[in-house]
């Protein structure tokens, strides 16, 4: 229940995200056109690469959940890693690369500016409407963040869950340029000189990349398959070492393979006097347990071993046994 709300918050937070950019891109060319502000320009840039990024969010928050398959057998989760991916490639291109070309091409040709009034109104509109979907996009992560006894930051800094990442750096940085902006236009218009519009500019751009750098690292580590934190993982092995005739726990790892989606895998040594039904209850009472303490949990294969064996194959190559227990999420 608590993964189908998240995936609820997070498609209704892309969908807004959506609304508000494509208002936003149109009222922010005209004011553009208007002045003739590169800082506007800038905005309209980043409205309009935002909105590429919500139509990739959102085709990645509706393809993502799939149920598995055949072919996938752990669903579809990585594929909103995917679309986040090229979300961030989005801001990366068509928001810091257009806002940065545009301050470039004002710093070497500068024009003045005009219609101040529509310009600060358009801006002010703006940033209303950014607070507004920000706020809504940040409610359900400060529940999630209580519910697990963690700050805001952390939540975002560790999320498995790229697309709600995306839409609240980008609410943030809409919030950000646009008050960015006020404070070049205005500067420009009171010192009569385009100069402090086109460093408002500059500074928009860079924030961008900034941004899409961060996110572009954070979808590459979930794409090539992220673990999970060091103390997360001494936590789980404790579990499963407390079992019932465990006697040592070789090898135990926890990949991502999806939003708030785990698999936990690991090499078991029990005490040779236990017998198979034994080995067997120990280790479905050890899923149980870890799935419990953390719901995102979704795959537990642990495999009973004699004693610890090379890691040389790779622990995704180990045989499986029939005693492994799955689907603890």
């Amino acid at each position: 229940m608590a993964k189908t709300t998240d995936a609820g918050a997070t498609q209704r937070g892309v969908l807004a995200s959506l609304a508000v950019g494509c208002v936003e891109a149109l009222a922010l060319t005209l004011a553009a056109w208007l002045t003739g502000s590169a800082s506007l320009r800038s905005q309209v840039a980043a409205a309009a690469a935002d909105v590429a990024v919500q139509v990739f969010l959102l085709i990645g928050v509706l393809s993502s959940t799939r149920p598995s398959d055949q072919d996938h057998p752990l669903g579809y989760g990585r594929e909103r890693f995917f679309w986040s991916f090229l979300g961030a490639l989005g801001i990366f291109i068509g928001g810091a690369g257009f806002a940065l070309e545009g301050a470039i091409r004002s710093a070497l040709h500068p024009a003045p500016l005009s219609h101040f009034t529509i310009a600060y109104l358009v801006l002010a509109v703006t940033v209303a409407l950014d607070a507004v979907a920000l706020e809504v996009q940040l409610r359900p992560l400060r529940g999630q963040a209580r519910r697990r006894s963690i700050s805001l930051r952390a939540l975002l800094r560790r999320s498995t869950d790229p697309a709600a990442t995306t839409v609240v750096l980008g609410g943030a940085c809409g919030v950000t340029s646009g008050l960015v902006a006020l404070a070049g236009l205005a500067a420009s218009q009171a010192a009569g000189s385009p100069t402090p519009d086109t460093v408002a500019s500059m500074l928009i751009g860079l924030l961008l990349l900034g941004a899409s750098a961060f996110l572009l690292h954070t979808n590459r580590e979930l794409l090539s398959g992220r673990g999970v934190p060091i103390w997360m993982l001494r936590d789980m092995r404790a579990i499963v070492a407390a079992q019932r005739g465990v006697v040592d726990v070789p090898d135990l790892f926890a990949v991502v393979v999806g939003p708030s989606s785990l698999i936990v895998n690991g090499d078991v040594t029990f005490d040779d006097a236990f017998d198979v039904p034994t080995v067997e209850a120990a280790i479905m009472n050890a899923a149980a347990e870890l799935g419990e303490r953390w719901p995102a949990i979704d795959y537990v294969y642990l495999t009973p071993v004699a004693h610890a064996r090379s890691p040389r194959g790779g622990p995704w190559f180990r045989p499986m046994s029939s005693a492994q227990a799955g689907g603890s999420g």
